[in-house]
């Protein structure tokens, strides 16, 4: 028969570890001065959207902006 281990309350506190993810912290502006923008997009778009910004290590919305402001310059 097997022996059985004593436990203290070191032992069943749940182990917090921090998600791995590619978020950073908030940017310079604040939440409150953003304004959120709704649209859909195929899913093979946001895949490759969303692998291109964790490529370069930016936030959705600093790769949008960077995008808009090449477009924007080659429209000019």
């Amino acid at each position: 028969m097997a022996k059985t281990l004593s436990l203290d309350s070191n032992d069943l506190a749940p182990v917090r570890t921090r998600p791995l993810s590619a978020s950073r912290q908030r940017g310079v502006v604040p939440s409150a001065e953003l304004v959120p923008m709704q649209f859909r997009m195929p899913p093979d778009f946001v895949k490759a959207f969303k692998q291109a910004a964790l490529d370069r290590d930016m936030k959705l919305n600093e790769l949008l902006n960077a995008c808009f402001d090449v477009f924007m310059k080659m429209k000019a």
